[in-house]
């Protein structure tokens, strides 16, 4: 079952959040593996992504003491630990009012992280929306 996370951006700042995915149970397959995250303007929407962050950094770890602290996992879990960057020149390159937003409201993709295994199963294992805003910051471009 593929998680639910939705998550924000702004045109005017390079993307680069940390995505923490608690899981339970047995540590993943994860060496040899690579971790993408993809923007679609739709759900099923083929071809090539609209944004792609290529190869995630990612750590898997058992929680942490800050990780309990903080709600991100519970005792026994183990963390999935993403660090995707997309520079601010990709996210303004992103086309903007496809899904017809009201005036002065975020434009809304969706994204996915795919993990590609060593052995080439492919598991998705996160998705949701990325509510891209304008930024009040941006003078000029």
């Amino acid at each position: 079952m593929t998680e639910r996370l939705d998550l924000t951006a702004s045109r005017n700042e390079t993307w680069r959040p940390t995505i923490d995915l608690p899981y339970s149970g047995a540590a993943l397959p994860l060496a040899g593996a690579t971790i993408s995250l993809q923007w679609r303007l739709y759900e099923g929407a083929t071809g090539a992504p609209l944004l792609d962050c290529g190869s995630v950094p990612f750590t898997d770890q058992l929680e942490s003491d800050e990780d309990i602290a903080s709600g991100v996992a519970k005792p026994g879990d183990r963390v999935l630990r993403l660090s995707p960057v997309a520079s601010k020149a990709a996210i303004n390159a992103l086309p903007s009012g496809l899904n017809q937003p009201e005036p002065g409201e975020a434009d809304r993709y969706v994204w996915d992280a795919i993990i590609t295994y060593a052995d080439g199963a492919i598991d998705r294992p996160v998705a949701g929306f990325v509510y891209l805003g304008k930024g009040t910051t941006v003078n000029g471009g």
